[in-house]
């Protein structure tokens, strides 16, 4: 994973196209200063970040660099001129510490971005230019008064995200917790001719739900007991505040087209249209978890695992 990120100092005077250079660049007149990989101010880069793609640019600058503990006096060009290893950032990194103040009984949030307020009278070298943070909502829209950054959601350990949208609301994407007790669930899978039925039990053998797939799955294992895990974790849980008031189920998950739902009785239905990872299906939830908000906040949840990168 590139972590250290060198300026582009290399000039070539021919141009791209070999025939000199034909157009005057302001870029020679501000600092490039090396980034962070572990740094990201939005959401492109954080996605690098997540995926150990890091390009310089959309990063903070190399905080390294102007510690005189971090860099390397022998340090060739080729090579990184700061000891990424002894920096407080990547240590922090290695940990995967999970996001702070994550709302209680939350499965599901929104991330949206909001930008940093300008400095008044500065123009372009206004440090709050282009950066931006991340506000937390509930699914149904609530503000939680949660606010991270971008190099909390770079590192953080058992979440995932969904693509980022623009809606009336600006920029925004879902953020999804993977539920650590999953791996204790069973999926109990059977294959007919025309469907396939999973099963989902607890740890002590509790029927928790049956999940019936027409044509093909939308779906991976670990999907499942992820899902299993959500709806155990209902049992004598308290409703987050709000959740009581909240309508029962939208009809798709903003943000997210390749899913669509709907209910009729205790049953859920999810249908998913052909998308690059699944072909298209119909799946059923019946839940033996009474039907209510905290239900469908499990079933958006498991829609923006299947759909997350």
């Amino acid at each position: 994973m590139p972590i250290y990120l060198d300026n582009p100092h290399d000039y070539g005077p021919s141009g791209p196209d070999g025939q000199g250079w034909n157009r005057l660049s302001l870029n020679a007149h501000f600092d490039t200063p090396v980034h962070c990989g572990l740094r990201p101010i939005r959401f492109a880069a954080l996605f690098e970040a997540r995926t150990g793609r890091q390009r310089w640019g959309g990063f903070e600058r190399c905080t390294g660099a102007e510690l005189a503990s971090r860099p390397v006096p022998d340090a060739s060009p080729d090579t990184p001129r700061v000891r990424c290893g002894a920096c407080p950032i990547y240590q922090n990194a290695r940990e995967h510490p999970p996001l702070r103040n994550w709302p209680d009984h939350s499965v599901l949030l929104l991330g949206r971005v909001r930008d940093w307020p300008r400095t008044p009278g500065m123009w372009i070298a206004d440090p709050a230019a282009g950066r931006s943070s991340v506000h937390l909502h509930t699914w149904q829209g609530q503000d939680t008064g949660v606010t991270v950054d971008w190099p909390a959601l770079a590192v953080a350990a058992e979440i995932r995200m969904t693509w980022q949208f623009q809606d009336q609301d600006g920029e925004a994407f879902w953020i999804v917790r993977l539920n650590p007790g999953a791996e204790q669930m069973t999926v109990d899978t059977k294959t007919y001719r025309d469907h396939t039925r999973h099963v989902l039990y607890a740890p002590d053998a509790r029927r928790l739900a049956a999940v019936e797939c027409q044509s093909s799955c939308a779906h991976e294992d670990w999907h499942l007991r992820h899902l299993a895990a959500d709806l155990a974790d209902l049992d004598g849980a308290a409703p987050a505040d709000g959740l009581a008031a909240a309508p029962h189920l939208p009809e798709r998950l903003p943000g997210v087209p390749s899913f669509s739902l709907s209910r009729e009785g205790g049953t859920a239905t999810i249908k998913h249209t052909v998308s690059r990872d699944f072909d298209a299906s119909t799946m059923t939830v019946t839940a033996e978890a009474p039907t209510s908000p905290a239900v469908t906040a499990v079933l958006l949840a498991h829609i923006a695992r299947v759909a997350a990168w």
